[in-house]
């Protein structure tokens, strides 16, 4: 049997585990976003007129509060036939009415997942002889959502939220350590990157990757990286060094960044002022972070696919037919958006990185 050239699924919009057909018979766009620092998004947009509705100045569809309200849960679930899979969970945060220039009415509703909770509560508040994994699992108790944390971090005698909000806060705890944080199925996670656990996907230019542009940067790059500080207790000077060994252990095999400066222009290191560590131990991890920041971002990659349901952030992603340099494996994915139109369909565009460039032959 010959498989049909274009298959074009409407999204699956499920609301108190009730199939609500109607908005995937009048969904006329859909975009669903996350990156590494989490809180996935959604917005989609009905057309607000057809048989019995039509519109102002009689009765709209979608407005009446029966398909969905404010803090209504609702899933999404995206692909064609047998191959469907769940792109969003959380809870409707936005409604709006859309009048056009000569377009028909529409609605448009705009949800976030459980991490909107964490967003809208915002705090004074000092925590005292803590790692960064105990205000994870404290914050997460606080939301009523489970914990998991695969990152412990330095332990800190003060740590401080300033008028933040909770998602802010432990926003910069990950990005001062340099992990992944989100959550799923009521369950916040803070985690390292080689243990999150995500899908393998071989994406191949000129079959299921539309387009891509890859990017091998020296700008960012340093070979080594220093913070520096004074410890108050014990009087020393902190001064705590990364370098290129950092990212060795979750590289693939290549040239790193670091090498290819290194060969290319000569040691250059940088020093990471916007923080005052008070430890030793602060310094170094933070130091680290630092370092793979850096060099993660190495080769960075932006791409456009047919549709890729099972592409989420976290997925290792293999890539073919894109050049010798580039080709290969451990490109790691840090931002995912689904797109859904009547016109072209599924679309996921994504954004990935890896820390290696291929040796040359």
């Amino acid at each position: 049997m010959t498989d049909a050239l274009l298959a074009v699924a409407s999204p699956v919009f499920t609301v108190a585990r009730e199939v609500v057909g109607t908005l995937a018979r009048d969904c006329v766009r859909l975009t669903i976003d996350e990156g590494v620092d989490g809180l996935r998004t959604l917005e989609a947009r009905f057309v607000a007129s057809g048989i019995g509705a039509a519109g102002p100045p009689g009765p709209m569809l979608h407005l009446d509060g029966s398909e969905f309200d404010f803090g209504t849960e609702i899933q999404v679930a995206v692909g064609g036939s047998g191959a469907q899979h769940e792109v969003f969970d959380g809870a409707v945060s936005a409604i709006e009415a859309v009048f056009g220039d000569s377009e028909p009415p529409a609605v448009v509703m705009l949800a976030e997942d459980p991490l909107m909770r964490l967003r809208m509560t915002r705090r004074m508040r000092t925590y005292t002889d803590v790692t960064d994994a105990d205000v994870v699992r404290q914050l997460a108790q606080e939301h009523g959502l489970d914990a998991d944390v695969a990152a412990e971090g330095p332990r800190h005698d003060v740590l401080q939220q300033i008028n933040q909000s909770d998602l802010a806060f432990l926003r910069e705890r990950a990005r001062l350590l340099q992990t992944d944080l989100w959550c799923r199925d009521g369950t916040l996670h803070l985690s390292d990157r080689p243990s999150r656990t995500g899908a393998r996907i071989t994406l191949l230019h000129g079959g299921d990757l539309l387009t891509c542009r890859i990017s091998a940067d020296l700008a960012h790059q340093r070979t080594e990286v220093v913070v520096s500080g004074y410890n108050t207790r014990t009087e020393d000077v902190i001064d705590e060094r990364a370098g290129a060994e950092a990212i060795q252990a979750e590289a693939q095999p290549g040239r790193t960044g670091p090498q290819v400066l290194e060969q290319a222009f000569g040691a250059s290191a940088g020093m990471r002022v916007r923080e005052v560590p008070e430890t030793a131990a602060q310094a170094s991890a933070w130091a680290r972070a630092e370092m793979l920041r850096r060099s993660r971002r190495f080769v960075t990659v932006h791409g456009t696919t047919r549709g890729t349901p099972q592409l989420d952030v976290g997925s290792q992603v293999r890539l073919e037919l894109v050049g010798p340099p580039f080709d290969g494996d451990g490109y790691y994915v840090t931002r995912v958006t689904h797109t859904y139109d009547n016109v072209r369909g599924l679309r996921t565009s994504f954004q990935a990185e890896r820390a290696t460039l291929n040796e040359a032959a």
